[in-house]
């Protein structure tokens, strides 16, 4: 049994125990009547909502779950890209560190060249040939200048490929450092989303905890009440029994109503079975003895339901376990009610004539099958009905 119906049944029980234990007079029920059914659409009401609410809630915990793994799928991403980055500047790195290695040896080398040009001075080309002692010696000594000019140029230009690797080897580590940072940040700010949708989740789980305790309480309290009404309701049965002598009207003989001043419900369809008529009987539904505050008769689902006489509709909806519900008040002090029904042919405040169709039989509320629930109060009390026919 859902929530709501817990609710619903608590209310509608209050409703009718309510009518049991205040005898008063019509006008009197009628404002009580009025009273509790606004009470009761009130309650139906915010329980419907509720349950809308809470209903939403949990979308936005699953839209919330499914931003939460997406945002983990660009984490991950994000770690990769980051991961291949930094090997490549590890990479970048070790090659820097080796052309930097290479540069040091081009400038010793340079630097070694110009000591050695200082140390024999600073002659032109032509008076280091001249001063050849003979052909071959001056041959030798142009085979040597080439080299050492070819050998200064191959030097100069290697070191500035050195110094021109260099250069691109820290242009592409401090970019891709930059880009490191920029994927770093990417990260933080995914990461922060990551943390405010987790927040809200948290928000959400939260309100509907609070939603479902709150209601859990007022089921707890409306429970607690209404047994102690049922307390009440049935020491007075009891009195009133006592007062009466312990007797009540049942039996397995078929009842048939004798024409008079008010209409049978149900024409062609009377209480039969023992546990069909008004006082004590083992609930057919929960198993255990209690009073039957009315007669039951078994008919098709939809057989229309005839007014006992002539009155003012005081309810016409959904009392607890009763299902679909009419009560109309009679004057002097007398109301019926029928229940259990399947459909309703009148509305609160509307006036009925002895024999209109009121409802119609069905199987609503706490109910085994099709049939009319039949209940008679006189003063405020639930009475036997077959006493008025």
């Amino acid at each position: 049994m859902t929530k709501k119906h817990i609710i619903s049944g608590i209310v509608g029980m209050m409703v009718t125990l309510g009518i049991l234990i205040s005898p008063v007079n019509a006008a009197s029920l009628t404002e009580q009547l009025a009273e509790s059914n606004q009470k009761q659409a009130a309650a139906q009401y915010q329980i419907d909502m509720t349950q809308n609410t809470i209903a939403g809630i949990e979308a936005e915990i699953g839209k919330a779950n499914e931003e939460m793994s997406r945002i983990t799928g660009v984490i991950d991403k994000i770690n990769s890209e980051i991961a291949v980055l930094e090997a490549n500047i590890a990479k970048t790195q070790e090659e820097l560190n080796i052309a930097e290695a290479k540069r040091k040896e081009q400038e010793e080398a340079m630097n070694e060249r110009v000591r050695t040009m200082y140390m024999y001075g600073n002659g032109s080309m032509l008076e280091f040939l001249f001063t050849s002692s003979d052909f071959a010696d001056f041959v030798t000594k142009v085979d040597m200048s080439r080299y050492i000019i070819e050998s200064d140029k191959a030097s100069l230009d290697a070191l500035a490929e050195t110094k021109k690797i260099i250069d691109e080897k820290k242009a592409k580590i401090e970019a891709d450092r930059l880009q490191t940072v920029s994927k770093k940040t990417e990260q933080e700010t995914v990461l922060a989303q990551q943390q405010e949708i987790k927040a809200q989740k948290d928000s959400l789980l939260a309100q509907n905890q609070a939603i479902v305790a709150e209601y859990q309480a007022i089921v707890a309290a409306e429970a607690a009440n209404a047994a102690s009404i049922e307390a009440q309701v049935r020491e007075m049965m009891a009195a009133q029994a006592a007062a009466s002598g312990g007797s009540t009207t049942g039996g397995s003989t078929t009842f048939v109503p004798s024409n008079g001043t008010y209409q049978w419900p149900c024409p062609g369809y009377y209480p039969s079975a023992d546990d069909d008529f008004f006082g004590t009987r083992l609930h057919p539904i929960w198993g255990d003895y209690r009073t039957h505050y009315g007669v039951d008769m078994g008919a098709p689902s939809g057989t229309p339901i005839l007014a006992m006489g002539n009155g003012a509709v005081l309810s016409a909806g959904w009392n607890g376990g009763y299902g679909n519900c009419v009560i109309v008040d009679l004057g002097n002090g007398l109301q019926a009610m029928y229940a259990h029904m399947s459909g309703f042919a009148v509305s609160a405040g509307q006036t009925v004539n002895k024999g209109d169709v009121v409802g119609y039989v069905g199987s609503t509320g706490d109910s085994t099958g099709a049939h009319l629930h039949f209940g008679v109060l006189s003063g405020g009390s639930f009475v036997d009905p077959l006493g008025y026919f």
